[in-house]
């Protein structure tokens, strides 16, 4: 007797029935369901069904630690929340070896990082990396890059699978005269869509930022 191939049962089923369906298990199922097939997660991931399905829980936090005797640079940890069910590389180990590596942001899964390499302490790398799948991308430094301290990380996934990362240049970096002035006065911009920096967007009045 051959093989008898059957189709997916629920493509003929309306879109706000499969989400009325999916909205019914929990929330690790869902994000299961994602990959099911590119329609269950786009109707997953779409800004109109966010209010019909199970909320995102915290799994945990990635947090930065302080330098100590044995561990001259600082470094990071994570803290879980929620069990076991969700566990990430606290070391990030599946990163490119660096002399120090900093977490700068986190948006939406996705965390910014610097890292300076051992070879030369003085060039340095961001890099965009998913902590669950362990995949990453290396964002190429500017000439603003070592004076930053501040950058930011943008991404939604329910608007597109590209993220951006801000520079936010402060006056010392923009105008050697200005040594003491870290108010921003630029902004730089990368799209993973391009690839590129964009020049930066100088700003009519400099800003400060509060942390």
């Amino acid at each position: 007797m051959g093989t008898v191939f059957i189709g997916d049962p629920t493509a003929k089923l309306p879109d706000d029935l499969l989400v009325e369906v999916i909205s019914r298990v929990p929330y690790k199922s869902t994000c299961c369901c994602k990959c099911v097939s590119t329609r269950w997660r786009d109707l997953i991931s779409h800004p109109d069904h966010r209010d019909k399905l199970p909320r995102s829980t915290l799994a945990g936090f990635f947090h930065a630690t302080s330098a100590t005797e044995h561990h001259r640079h600082l470094s990071h940890g994570y803290l879980s929340v929620s069990g076991n069910w969700c566990r990430h590389d606290a070391a990030l180990s599946f990163l490119p070896k660096y002399e120090s590596l900093e977490i700068l942001d986190c948006c939406n899964g996705l965390l910014l990082c610097r890292g300076r390499k051992s070879t030369d302490p003085k060039t340095l790398d961001y890099v965009v990396c998913n902590p669950a799948t362990e995949k990453w991308v290396t964002v190429p430094a500017t000439k603003w890059s070592w004076d930053m301290s501040s950058a930011c990380l943008g991404f939604d996934p329910a608007v597109s699978s590209h993220f951006y990362v801000f520079e936010l240049v402060p006056a010392l970096a923009w105008n050697p005269i200005k040594r003491d002035d870290y108010s921003i006065e630029a902004v730089g911009i990368y799209s993973s869509k391009v690839g590129v920096w964009t020049h930066p967007i100088v700003l009519d009045d400099p800003i400060e930022i509060l942390y």
